[in-house]
């Protein structure tokens, strides 16, 4: 091993000891720093834990207490190099170094300008030993007067960490859905165990975690139900919970305003990500490229990674083939459709959890009609509920039909012949509206948005594609189509229409969210 004295340099005096004269690797100059370190005399170590206790006691006028307590603890002074008029400070590991730099490197350098010399500038290095403890350091609790340390003193740290990550990003999980509350059978039960493992032993089982699923089957509840899992558990760590839309925007806001790495480095802090909708990092590929990264930080740390969508890793398009084989690492879990039983299940849990009851046969009767969406099976409710507190009157079959038909659904005898040629239980045709709510739910866009006349490549997708399925499935004449989006004229719409049938024959996204709309119509 290499060390000072292979470049006949005294260790005596160390200090005038010049390491950037010299291309050096870093570990070759932390072994040097040691080999310093062992031979410096009391008079030295202890002009080192002055230097330190000064830099502490001007990081407390302007720092917080227990982020001092916290992060440098173990940090001290190691060398000083008066010729390149650097202060070389240790840190015992990688984490607090990257804590050291993000909170305090600013106001260390200010101390030592202000305290040791005004030219000087300050180099962290890294060296596990250090973790033990040294000579040179000094005790913080002293510096700072605080007569009592508390145990969970590192947890009150993560949870100002978790307060200001929770800030920034501004997704909050939601108390209600819990893994109790989520009722579980033949459709979901893997991804439902997945689920439970992945939120007992995080970044252990099942990383990273892809549940997938069409719209309204219980995603988004298993996602919030593991971060909030993970919250009660174990409280130290942070869980962030992202829609695609907010991650693509943080992304982009990072990269327009030169602050991708401070957006890095919060993602640094997260212990738990989970990323709902991730499909919709299709052809953003400057997101696909950031993501990558962030997932391989995660992968390579053993942090824990849980990933939505509503189709498998292989049929992602316009997704890089890497991200895709990363994303199928893990678990892969699919969320079907419920069956019968289940779900008058999930109405009597969902009744149970208001404090509602309701006569059998009226579950049986929404359970009957609405099959592949468990969302509605909830706005259902909602809707009797409502009927029945506004009315002051006792539920009939009829205000159960009437709850159905708002929904879009056809029932009884009021099914028209447009409707039969669906099913006799399916979404109506004739209720546009209600497409129209679906296909903004499936883009994680508002209904404002596709009637506007906004020109994001996703939402004219999604408006031409809506154009089309009016025309070809509903009758609309060209004219009603176009007053319903923004006032288009009739030639305007006829682009659309014939763009969109194009882009559906070369296409492979296009052609798969078209069918997707019209299997929904034709279920």
């Amino acid at each position: 091993m290499e060390t000072l004295r292979d470049y006949n340099v005294s260790i005596l005096n160390p200090q005038c000891f010049n390491i950037q004269r010299y291309n050096l690797s870093n570990n070759l100059i932390v072994t040097m720093l040691l080999d310093m370190v062992d031979q410096y005399d009391e008079e030295k170590k202890a002009l080192f834990r002055d230097m330190r206790e000064k830099i502490i006691r001007h990081l407390a006028v302007h720092e917080d207490q227990k982020k001092i307590l916290s992060f440098l603890c173990k940090v001290g002074i190691v060398n000083v190099d008066d010729h390149e008029k650097i202060v070389y400070i240790w840190v015992p590991n990688e984490f607090v170094l990257t804590q050291a730099k993000k909170f305090f490197a600013k106001t260390i350098k200010d101390a030592v300008n202000e305290s040791y010399n005004p030219q000087y500038t300050i180099k962290f290095v890294v060296y596990a030993k250090f973790t033990n403890g040294s000579d040179l350091l000094v005790d913080l609790k002293k510096i700072l007067n605080v007569k009592e340390i508390k145990a969970n003193e590192a947890v009150q740290v993560k949870n100002w960490l978790k307060s200001e990550l929770t800030n920034y990003f501004g997704i909050l999980f939601d108390p209600k859905f819990t893994f109790d509350t989520f009722i579980v059978g033949s459709h979901n039960n893997i991804a439902f165990s997945a689920a439970k493992a992945a939120a007992e032993h995080p970044g252990e089982a099942y990383n990273p975690l892809f549940m997938y699923g069409n719209v309204g089957l219980g995603k988004t509840h298993l996602m919030q139900a593991i971060g909030n899992e993970i919250i009660s558990k174990s409280p130290e760590k942070v869980v962030v919970y992202l829609p695609t839309s907010k991650l693509v925007d943080e992304i982009v806001t990072g990269v327009r305003g030169n602050k991708l790495s401070s957006l890095l480095k919060k993602f640094d802090e997260v212990d738990v990500l989970l990323i709902d909708d991730i499909q919709f990092i299709a052809d953003k590929d400057k997101t696909q490229e950031i993501f990558h990264n962030i997932f391989n930080d995660f992968q390579m740390k053993k942090k824990q990674i849980i990933l939505s969508s509503d189709r498998p890793p292989k049929e992602l398009m316009h997704i890089e083939p890497r991200l895709k084989s990363r994303f199928a690492l893990g678990l892969v879990a699919d969320i079907q459709a419920p069956d019968f039983e289940t779900r008058i299940a999930i109405l009597q849990s969902k009744l149970q959890v208001i404090g509602e009851e309701m006569d059998f046969s009226f579950l049986e009767l929404i359970a009957k009609h609405v099959k592949d969406n468990v969302r509605e099976l909830e706005w259902a409710l909602n809707i009797l509920i409502t009927r029945k507190k506004v009315l002051h009157a006792d539920l009939t079959n009829d205000d159960v039909y009437a709850c159905l038909k708002t929904l879009g659904y056809a029932v009884q005898d009021d099914i028209t012949h447009k409707e039969m040629a669906v099913k006799s239980n399916s979404k109506s045709l004739q209720n546009f509206s209600h497409l129209v709510e679906m296909v903004a739910q499936y883009y994680n866009l508002s209904v404002n948005e596709l009637k506007s006349e906004a020109r994001r490549k996703e939402v004219t997708n999604a408006r031409q594609i809506l154009m089309l399925i009016a025309k070809r499935n509903f009758g609309r004449t060209l004219e009603k189509i176009g007053d319903y989006f923004w006032g288009k004229g009739h030639a305007a719409v006829i682009y659309a229409i014939n763009n969109i049938e194009k882009k559906c024959k070369t296409d492979q996204d296009i052609s798969h969210d078209y069918n997707v709309f019209i299997d929904r119509l034709e279920k």
